[in-house]
């Protein structure tokens, strides 16, 4: 551009102002090119990292322990998933480019002012010099607001997740100004970071313009000086003038990129929180099993276990399960009941004891291999969207690639056929999480065939059939009599009928298990225990 005006605009040559014209055209519409190519390109790269990031997020929150998700809310993963990955992927396929690209351009154009004229070029770059300080200093402000926006934004969503998913409660009691009050607080702390996060993030826009009008008035000026002395000419000062344009443009470009990726970082951060993770239910190796003298099924030896170090729900607990009994878990809420089921599945492991499985530590068992010898039944049924037959079989390797026709024989060999006649369209049948188109009935109905068709050694009930009817309950009842001879059923019930043919009754209270014997010592300890409490 200087060198046309210097040899053509000025000799008024016209011919060369036309060839360097076209000159430039082909190199605008090379850059065309070559950025829709680099478009194309890094969205591709985007969204394939991304692709990739939330499945490893997803199999990772799939690898944590259930005490994980009781301290971490649902809304705020989801947001961690969905929100932090897409602020993360936005910086990778256009400003990590953008970054890059504005690099190349800045450095180009520092080296070619150099050259033009190196005293202008040092009194140009002079206030690029206070941009960096100015930006090296203001960067950790700017993370820190963007941390803080981001777990606002998830704690919003935990808040939307949770009203919706008790919605049916909040009517029933006519709360709805509680929880309205509860989102309109989380969505005005969401909104006031919000607003703080986007003024740091702006911060460096006009300092970064204010720099750039600087450096233009400083060439202007400095460049008229050259002229008049004669070390200058029009067409250089023009080019210099282009040149400084080139560079502070990028400059307050990158000023922009800079916040997004102090975003970037901060989701970042929220996301490498999940992924170094490690679960504390680790298999341990072979070398490390305890045998035990008298081998049982399942024995507890000196379990002591409590959610938090200073309140222990279990101390040092013992007792066996043999195979093919029928065993009961009473005693007052909050005594322990479903605390020692779930350590029975390896829920949580104990923090002092051991639980044995076939006389060794369950804890050596692969997560499969444990999940085929142990079955849990809870109070309220998990479904998942889907069809009868896809909830039937979830986890259920066996009878995956079977044909509806096949899997019905298998069903009516183990005298479950009529009950799955009890649903519209049979095994078809849709299911949508969530919708309450189905009864609490049917829905345990579905549990229990799921448990049966995995026929494992040991089943546990925990209040399965206390929110049914009668009915229900004695369909259920018929089921578990399917089971195998073998299975050990380990049922945990308030209600006096549901356990009165068990062989053995375990009393739960204050950290302790005892063996009750018959129920009627069952009930009076029962009794005894809520008189406690």
């Amino acid at each position: 551009l200087g060198y046309t005006v210097d040899h053509y605009i000025q000799t008024k040559q016209y011919s060369g102002v036309l060839i360097f014209s076209g000159i430039l055209l082909v190199i605008y519409l090379f850059s065309l090119v070559a950025t829709y190519c680099q478009t194309w390109f890094t969205g591709k790269i985007g969204q394939n990292t991304l692709f990739k990031l939330r499945n490893n997020i997803f199999n990772k929150l799939q690898s944590l322990p259930l005490a994980f998700f009781n301290a971490n809310k649902a809304g705020d993963l989801i947001s961690r998933i969905n929100n932090d990955t897409d602020k993360l992927n936005t910086f990778l396929s256009q400003g990590f480019v953008q970054f890059v690209a504005n690099g190349f351009a800045i450095v180009g154009t520092g080296i070619f002012i150099l050259f033009i004229n190196w005293k202008l070029a040092l009194a140009s770059l002079a206030p690029a010099l206070f941009l960096l300080i100015f930006t090296r200093i203001i960067s950790p402000w700017i993370k820190r607001k963007n941390a803080t926006n981001l777990k606002n934004f998830g704690g919003l969503s935990g808040e939307i997740s949770e009203s919706l998913d008790n919605f049916k409660v909040i009517v029933a009691f006519n709360r709805r100004d509680y929880f309205r009050q509860r989102f309109n607080d989380s969505n005005k702390l969401n909104y006031d970071s919000a607003i703080r996060a986007g003024i740091a993030n702006n911060t460096l826009n006009p300092t970064y313009g204010l720099a750039s009008n600087i450096a233009m008035l400083i060439v202007i000026t400095y460049g008229i000086y050259l002229i008049s002395i004669g070390s200058f000419t029009l067409g250089i000062l023009i080019s210099f003038i282009a040149y400084i344009t080139r560079f502070y443009d990028p400059l307050r470009q990158m000023a922009a990129i800079w916040s997004s990726f102090q975003t970037a970082l901060a989701s970042w951060d929220r996301i490498d929180a999940i992924l170094s993770l490690e679960s504390d239910l680790a298999i341990i190796p072979a070398t490390e099993e305890i045998k035990s003298d008298s081998c049982s099924l399942m024995e507890f030896k000196d379990v002591s276990f409590g959610y938090t170090e200073d309140k222990e729900i279990l101390h040092k607990i013992n007792f066996k399960l043999d195979p093919g009994k029928t065993y009961a878990l009473v005693g007052p809420t909050g005594g322990g009941k479903t605390t020692t089921a779930s350590l029975m599945a390896r829920l949580y492991d104990p923090t002092k004891g051991t639980v044995l499985l076939h006389c060794k530590d369950i804890r050596s068992f692969e997560e499969s291999e444990r999940a085929k010898i142990i079955g849990f039944i809870l109070q309220e049924p998990i479904l998942f969207s889907g069809t009868v037959r896809e909830n039937i079989l979830y986890g259920n390797e066996e009878y995956q690639g079977y044909s509806n026709k096949k899997l019905s024989k298998v069903l009516n060999d183990a005298g479950l056929e009529d009950l799955i006649s009890r649903f519209e369209d049979g095994l078809e049948t849709k299911i949508v999480f969530g919708s309450g188109t189905m009864s609490l009935g049917q829905r345990q109905l579905i549990a229990f065939i799921r448990a049966v068709l995995r026929k494992p050694e040991i089943l546990i009930l925990d209040e399965a059939t206390a929110n049914i009817d009668t009915v229900t309950e004695q369909l259920l009842e018929e089921i578990l009599k399917k089971l195998p001879a073998r299975t050990t059923k380990v049922i945990i019930a308030h209600r006096l009928n549901t356990i009165e043919n068990a062989d053995e009754i375990f009393f739960v209270n204050a950290g302790q298990i005892k063996l009750a014997g018959s129920m009627e010592h069952a009930v009076e300890m029962l009794l005894h225990g809520k008189r406690e409490s």
